[in-house]
């Protein structure tokens, strides 16, 4: 009886650090992001081009993310300007507690790539918990892009977790069965015809 407590508290240990790691990986991708769009705003603001469209426009907005990212005195500058703003700075705090966080838990032994593993060889060993747990991540990848991108990253390091999640959306008339993904009104047309 306390060999099954003692599983059960392993499981329920191991799917929140997971989560919490999950949440550690969209906190920082919005810090960079706020950051680097601040900055952007700032250092735009005093030229004639409009801001808002060139922010507008993905791929421009995405060359420009890129330009300072791969330039060290732009990174430079645009820290410096995210250090100097409330937002940005308080921003980058958080990032700090949760670098320092995650320092301290490698320190006792907790690899970031140990915790993967054991998550998934929890969630073979336990088939409902795996398929509620995807069920929600699934949800919150339809809410938050950040999140479906780290998911799609997860999957493609994962390609067992890639079929259980094409299986699910299978299941819930998102994905034919020919696995190509289906809009709305595919979605409609699809159950109509079912019925």
């Amino acid at each position: 009886m306390t060999a099954v407590k003692i599983h059960t508290v392993i499981h329920t240990d191991a799917a929140k650090k997971f989560i919490n790691h999950l949440k550690f990986n969209i906190m920082k991708t919005i810090t960079i992001f706020i950051t680097m769009l601040t900055v952007l705003v700032f250092n735009v603001n005093g030229q004639n081009t409009d801001v808002k469209s060139l922010l507008d426009n993905q791929k421009t907005r995405t060359e420009i993310f890129n330009a300072i990212a791969e330039d060290h005195q732009l990174m430079m500058d645009f820290m410096q300007v995210a250090k100097e703003n409330e937002h940005g700075a308080m921003m980058m705090r958080n990032t700090e507690n949760h670098q320092m966080k995650k320092i301290e838990s490698k320190e006792s032994g907790m690899m970031h790539k140990n915790d993967e593993h054991q998550m998934m060889e929890m969630m073979k060993d336990n088939p409902e918990m795996m398929q509620k747990m995807m069920g929600n991540m699934m949800e919150m990848c339809k809410k938050d892009t950040v999140m479906r991108n780290q998911m799609i990253n997860m999957m493609t390091e994962h390609p067992e977790m890639m079929k259980m999640c094409m299986q699910k959306m299978k299941e819930k008339g998102t994905m034919d069965p020919d696995g190509k993904m289906m809009n709305t009104k595919e979605k409609s047309n699809h159950d109509n015809h079912d019925h």
